[in-house]
């Protein structure tokens, strides 16, 4: 597979999860509020048919076996891990490869813990901790191992990548000691962050050379700047004396802030998904309790609106 196309397929995944994780947090949260409080409500059928059936561990056992397979035999095959000097080849390939793997067991451990099968819910927590972590363990030896040899911009946005992942594994430790929601929702948006940086890398790092053909560039260094984000392979820009400097700091720096700009963008989207569940929430329990009172019923515990949900 192509560095582009993995990077956005893997993208993808990481924001659908993120998405997902923090809606069925919210949700999870709401319905804990209300059995504690004896409250009696059906979500709608969509919801109930949807946690029933094995979704996400689905999903994500389809992308790892596709991934892996596109991994080894795109563009060309690339089973062979050793030469006939016994020296490693297809490095990149195989590390990926074992990313994949480690997501598989987890996914493959999620849908049977979504059949419900006794034992298994138990160890989803430590699976998805291990994927992410085996993911951070070998994106940090190989950055580590090829930092001579990548240009600095190179080495930076990869740096800002493994800074995403590590936030998930240190959230998926805590996760088996503290049940707080807290975590879960730092989980959430590092996921989802992961998912968005790895858009950025793919565009900025791997831009396919169909879409750098016909590069725009104006005589301001400022705008050409902008311009690395679209077209940062065209290293020979229409305009003379206009060329690419991986080495610049100043262009490793203005990434970095386009990182704190996912971050901003990333709270955003995971704090509207959380109030968008917690809004529906509130209106079931308005309406149940409005029931309640309507009918003469004993509100008890009813009475305050959850803040907590």
């Amino acid at each position: 597979m192509e560095p582009f196309q993995s990077c956005i397929s893997a993208g993808v995944v990481f924001c659908l999860l993120g998405v997902f994780w923090i809606l069925q947090n919210s949700f999870n949260t709401a319905r804990q509020f209300y059995d504690n409080r004896g409250i009696v409500w059906t979500p709608p059928r969509f919801v109930r048919t949807f946690n029933k059936l094995p979704v996400e561990g689905v999903v994500i056992i389809l992308f790892t076996l596709c991934a892996f397979c596109t991994e080894q035999v795109y563009p060309n095959w690339k089973w062979k891990m050793f030469n006939e000097d016994s020296e490693l080849v297809n490095q990149s390939e195989w590390l990926h490869c074992t990313i994949y793997v480690a997501f598989l067991i987890y996914g493959i451990c999620k849908a049977l813990a979504t059949k419900s099968i006794q034992g298994v819910w138990y160890y989803v927590p430590l699976y998805r901790c291990f994927a992410f972590a085996i993911e951070a363990l070998l994106l940090i030896f190989q950055l580590v191992d090829s930092e001579d040899d990548r240009p600095y911009l190179d080495f930076r946005l990869h740096l800002l990548h493994v800074l995403t992942v590590v936030p998930v594994v240190l959230t998926g430790m805590m996760e088996g000691w503290w049940d707080d929601p807290l975590l879960v929702r730092l989980r959430c948006f590092s996921t989802f962050l992961q998912g968005t940086w790895l858009f950025q890398m793919a565009f900025t790092l791997y831009q396919p050379e169909t879409a750098a053909k016909q590069p725009v560039v104006s005589e301001t260094s400022d705008f050409v700047v902008v311009q690395y984000t679209f077209d940062v392979n065209n290293n020979n820009y229409s305009t003379p004396g206009v060329t690419r400097d991986d080495d610049n700091t100043g262009m490793a720096n203005f990434y970095s802030m386009v990182f704190a700009w996912h971050c901003i963008v990333s709270v955003i989207v995971i704090t509207f998904c959380h109030a968008m569940m917690r809004a529906v929430a509130v209106c079931i329990y308005r309406r149940v309790l409005h029931q309640k009172v309507t009918k003469g019923e004993d509100i008890g515990m009813l009475s305050p609106i959850p803040n907590e949900v």
